[in-house]
């Protein structure tokens, strides 16, 4: 949104948005780059004004060579991104997307790997969504056969001699990848792979893949007493005090969450078996009637129930940038604080 995309990287400073204290904090962080969650142009602008706040802090962004991008609903939507966060910190398991979207792409990768080096490679390529099918992780498929190659001028063979065929045994090893996750997946493919030239294909699947979508619902592995929902509730997010909407139940062991502006997500919230949604902020006519069975909104804050995630989601960006082989320094804002406060 501001910058010059040419410009050199080397420290990153993420944050939920680009207050006036974090904007202070990347300039004497000297990052180049502010990477937040909440657009800073989420409008387009009619005029850019020193004499008024949006205008001032754009101006000193760019006077300091600080560009700012922002991951807004594609951040929400991530099998890895804000939502997942919150139902893991939580402690549900068995999750489920609250609403779908769309799905995430699959595709074949096919590599082929001298026969010894199937394990190495392997290892490399699966995570938690590389190789994995439904319940099962790790999933992959290996075939043996010949490969041959004829190393030209200038290059260094793992095996054999330059200008001379060479052939040699090879196994051919696939496992299905998400599109989202490819870049990643090639970059350990090539740390791995023992060859100079790493041979590998790519098929797009007709199959649909991982769901992308807001929200997540799960289960606690044991049911926890009203009481004691609460009081998690504000641990994992920090909070002194929650707003209830409903008729909370005695005992909770199926819990629905959003963070940000959940009140769209009620529906789905109690279509899926929730007792309990956790959401950062809801309508007042979204909220209400409450409903007849049993069923309680936990309302603890828009900024409170995004800014939890920031920690986390800069560890995932330097790792990420890791993977692609760049030297970037990635921290999360401290300075941030909720626009408003209560008296």
């Amino acid at each position: 949104q501001v910058g010059d995309p040419g410009a050199p990287v080397t420290t990153v400073l993420v944050a939920l948005e680009a207050s006036q204290e974090v904007v202070t904090e990347a300039q004497n962080h000297k990052a180049q780059l502010l990477l937040t969650h909440h657009p800073l142009l989420y409008q387009p602008a009619r005029d850019i004004r020193e004499d008024r706040p949006a205008g001032k802090l754009l101006a000193s962004l760019v006077r300091a060579g600080i560009a700012v991008a922002s991951c807004h609903t594609n951040l929400d939507l991530a099998p890895q991104g804000m939502n997942e966060h919150l139902a893991q910190e939580l402690g549900l398991v068995d999750l489920e997307v609250l609403t779908p979207v769309r799905r995430d792409a699959w595709l074949k990768l096919t590599v082929f790997v001298p026969v010894g080096y199937e394990d190495q490679v392997r290892a490399a390529l699966v995570d938690d969504r590389v190789g994995v099918i439904g319940r099962y992780s790790h999933c992959s498929f290996a075939t043996r056969g010949q490969g041959t190659y004829l190393p030209l001028e200038g290059a260094s063979p793992f095996r054999g001699e330059v200008a001379a065929l060479s052939r040699g045994e090879e196994s051919r090893l696939e496992v299905v990848v998400p599109e989202s996750c490819v870049r990643p997946a090639l970059a350990r493919l090539q740390a791995a792979h023992p060859y100079e030239e790493v041979a590998y294909d790519l098929y797009p699947l007709v199959d649909s893949g991982p769901i992308l979508g807001f929200g997540r619902v799960g289960n606690w592995p044991q049911a926890l007493p009203w009481e004691e929902v609460v009081n998690r509730v504000k641990a994992v997010f920090a909070v002194d005090g929650v707003r209830v909407w409903g008729r909370p139940p005695a005992v909770v062991s199926r819990v629905a969450v959003c963070g940000g502006s959940g009140g769209d997500l009620l529906g789905p919230a109690q279509q899926k078996g929730a007792a309990v949604y956790v959401t950062g902020e809801v309508r007042h006519h979204q909220a209400v009637p409450c409903p007849s069975k049993e069923f309680a909104i936990i309302e603890v804050g828009h900024f409170a129930s995004e800014v939890v995630f920031m920690p986390a989601w800069a560890e995932q960006v330097a790792g990420l940038l890791q993977e692609e082989g760049l030297e970037v320094q990635v921290r999360a804002a401290v300075a941030e604080k909720p626009p408003f406060q209560v008296i």
